[in-house]
């Protein structure tokens, strides 16, 4: 007779179709209604990727039920040096557009090797019928790595849409290199748990954590986020793909925003080579309401974690988050390291399948599981009495819930979900829950990397328990300047970047002025103003006689800058090859400066060591500031306007 009751590791449920990555929103521009004529009869060159050999797959994943794969990698190599096409606006800016088919594929995750925008830049993912849009990602979408992950547009069909400014052409560096195609393993065996492959698809028995079992947790749901994992393999092609597990933030004894986050560690040994670079994490992802909503509901996204530490006796991972924005206004979720906590009731909160945020509630009290516990596999044993045992009475979990925080009633975090058993003629029933015990987790690794306490007790106060508290907004300070030409007219409309510890690009008000306030203290900040296109601006025959008077000593310029403006090659001299450059500029045989922007800025207080030989010692073209610990409201540039040798210029060009 088949045993009705199935026992399994929970983790991962493969690339279920969900948003999954952190963006600015908006619409694409060539689906925008001032764009839309120039692509109504436009159809993108398309990359079709060759199906992968299912029949093959089906069979290992038969031989190997609890690898959970939902979908397999297959290498492709499409960017805009390759594929798609170009389509230029009338003021000069630019879209390219590229499809990518995988035939019949239920959803597609998109992995780029190389992902860098410029300011000013965005990028979409889409279906061609717009009802699922990824994006906009824009520079401070980006990663120090390169990667980036898309995941998960539905379907066999994606569009990949770059929009470039004028003044950013060719800068973008966009590569992706790999799509994971989401597949149906339905036919493996009926009730396969990893079957479900889309948002909604979990169990109707689960209880959205917006109901009236979650009334009392709306802070705490705050902390738990949906991963998105993606894994590389041994090398060979093989145990790669993407899955969803369930964690949450923790807090430490600092009160600090240290952004830790406790999940469980067999998510990371489901395959081989978690790139968690590419890791994905999305918080406050559900209904607003208890009922299911219409459509799919947005998440705050953060990109990229360091592994710092795991066990598997309790099946503890802890992972530190790339820098959280403090407008997301999380919740770092306390604690309870006794061996003996409140445990009278528990209650979890979890992403099923990657769906809409769920609550569990258990109102009896968790007891110690004396036995060891037999994960088959990889997965290991674990030693008798190192989890909690829980028989939920409202609300169930499945897989894609794997890592979830298991709350006692004064709100501490007691362990993390391991695995469980539940009824295989009718899962919404007979549910046993098991959970890696947080005491134990605490102290019992032989190092750092493999316990909690030196992370989470940074001051080694020796706390037994820590409550949760809110995202804390860090100190900030602001840095500002103007922009204006270096004969001292403000230069309205230039585009100033900020990159290091923070990246974003503003533009100078009327006055040529600039800021950046409330930036984290201690930061590392890199200032960078920008401008280009109309590179005749100032330019006539009459500069082409001043370079001439000037290269021949008969009549030097009379100020270093100027001296800089007419080095039109950017070769730090200036010779008569930049008399023949901007010939060919105002002949029109040129439409732009090969070798140079329009305008060149510089930090404004720089003393020239001879004002008349300035390439000697060239001032920076950026500002860095170190260690930031104090506003600075006089990082100040002047403009140069390359080829103008007498000031003519429109500082508003």
């Amino acid at each position: 007779m088949l045993n009705p009751y199935r026992f399994t590791l929970l983790a991962l449920l493969w690339a279920g179709l969900a948003q999954a990555q952190i963006s600015d929103g908006g619409l694409p521009p060539s689906l925008q209604s001032v764009h839309a004529p120039l692509f109504a009869s436009k159809k993108p060159p398309a990359r079709v990727l060759p199906p992968p050999a299912l029949e093959k797959v089906r069979e290992e994943d038969a031989a190997m039920p609890w690898r959970g794969r939902f979908a397999v990698p297959m290498t492709t190599e499409v960017s805009p040096e390759q594929q798609g096409e170009w389509t230029t606006l009338p003021n000069g800016d630019r879209i390219w557009q590229a499809d990518v088919v995988a035939p019949d594929a239920l959803g597609l995750v998109l992995l780029f090797d190389e992902f860098r925008l410029p300011p000013g830049a965005q990028f979409f993912a889409y279906t061609p019928d717009q009802s699922r849009v990824k994006g906009a990602y824009t520079t401070k979408s980006c990663l120090p790595s390169g990667k980036f992950t898309i995941g998960v547009l539905p379907g066999e069909h994606a569009r990949l849409e770059l929009y470039e400014p004028a003044n950013v052409q060719g800068q973008s560096r966009i590569h992706l290199n790999r799509v994971d195609y989401a597949y149906d393993r339905a036919a493996l065996a009926e009730g396969d748990p990893a079957a479900s492959a889309d948002y909604g698809e979990s169990l109707p028995c689960n209880i959205n954590v917006n109901c009236t079992q979650g009334a009392n947790w709306q802070v705490e749901k705050r902390g738990v986020a949906r991963i998105l994992m993606v894994f590389n393999g041994n090398g060979l092609g093989q145990n790669a793909g993407s899955a969803w597990c369930t964690g949450s933030l923790v807090a430490n004894t600092g009160g600090t925003g240290t952004p830790y986050f406790l999940t469980a560690h067999h998510c990371q040994i489901l395959l081989s080579g978690p790139d968690f670079d590419q890791w994905v994490f999305d918080f406050d992802y559900e209904s607003p309401t208890c009922s299911n909503p219409a459509s799919e509901p947005a998440a705050k996204s953060v990109l990229g974690c360091e592994n710092i530490a795991f066990r598997a006796e309790t099946d503890f991972m802890l992972l530190k988050l790339n820098p959280i924005p403090t407008a997301y206004s999380l919740y770092f979720n306390g604690w309870d390291r006794n061996a003996s906590p409140n445990v009278s009731q528990t209650v979890f909160v979890h992403h099923p399948f990657g769906d809409i945020k769920k609550i569990t509630v258990d109102n009896q009290p968790a007891t110690v599981f004396p036995q060891t516990l037999n994960w088959g596999a990889q997965f290991g044993i674990s030693p008798a009495n190192s989890h909690w045992k829980t028989i939920p009475d409202a609300g169930i979990f499945q897989p894609g819930s794997s890592g979830c925080p298991l709350f006692n009633p004064n709100k501490h975090i007691v362990g993390q979900l391991h695995g469980g058993s539940w009824n295989q003629m009718n899962p919404c029933l007979d549910n046993v829950a098991y959970f890696g015990r947080f005491d134990l987790s605490w102290s019992q690794g032989a190092a750092p990397n493999s316990r909690l306490k030196e992370w989470l007790d940074p001051g080694n106060t020796g706390a037994n328990t820590q409550n949760g508290y809110q995202q804390p907004i860090p100190p900030t300070n602001s840095i500002s300047g103007s922009v204006q030409t270096f004969w001292g007219a403000p230069m309205a409309g230039v585009q100033v970047a900020i990159s290091g510890s923070v990246t974003d690009t503003i533009t100078t008000d009327n006055s040529g002025l600039y800021n950046f306030p409330e930036l984290p203290t201690g930061g590392t900040y890199v200032i960078t103003p920008f401008r280009d296109g109309n590179d005749i601006n100032g330019l006539s025959t009459f500069d082409l006689v001043l370079f001439s008077k000037h290269i021949l000593g008969i009549d030097p310029l009379n100020s270093p800058w100027k001296i800089i403006a007419i080095d039109v090659n950017k070769s730090n001299s200036a010779t008569t090859f930049d008399i023949v450059e901007t010939r060919k500029l105002l002949l029109g045989l040129y439409a732009e400066f090969p070798n140079n922007s329009a305008w060149r800025f510089f930090k404004s207080d720089w003393t020239f060591n001879d004002p008349a030989l300035p390439f000697q010692n060239m001032p920076p073209e950026n500002q860095t500031f170190f260690n930031l610990q104090n506003n600075i409201p006089d990082a100040n540039f002047f403009g140069v306007k390359v080829g103008d040798a007498n000031n003519t210029a429109d500082p508003g060009q």
